[in-house]
């Protein structure tokens, strides 16, 4: 397999990762809207900003493939890691925490 291919394959699960982010982003919102923006809706705020600042992140990461730079990466992948993780643990409160549900 070329190099080219493997970059491109990875570039695209960037812009897939920033897809989902938004859509994680759009429910922890519609959450917090749909919850009467209570003190609680803080947390789901929150991670829907972290969602949308690990969006960006991911479509520069996206950028930067295109254009032929592979170095750096693994500040992002770490971001990301733990933009999902505490995002994940936020969800698994909501989840355990809201009568709503």
């Amino acid at each position: 397999m070329s190099e080219g291919l493997a970059a491109e394959r990875t570039a695209l699960a960037w812009r897939r990762t920033a897809i989902s982010a938004m859509a994680i982003a759009a429910l922890l919102l519609d959450h917090a809207a749909t919850s009467g923006w209570r003190p609680a809706a803080i947390a789901p705020i929150g991670a829907a900003i972290a969602m949308a600042a690990l969006a960006g992140l991911c479509f520069s990461r996206n950028r930067t493939l295109h254009e032929g730079r592979f170095g750096h990466g693994r500040g992002a992948i770490a971001a990301t890691t733990v933009a999902v993780l505490a995002v994940g643990v936020v969800g698994v409160v909501i989840a355990l925490t809201d009568p709503l549900l």
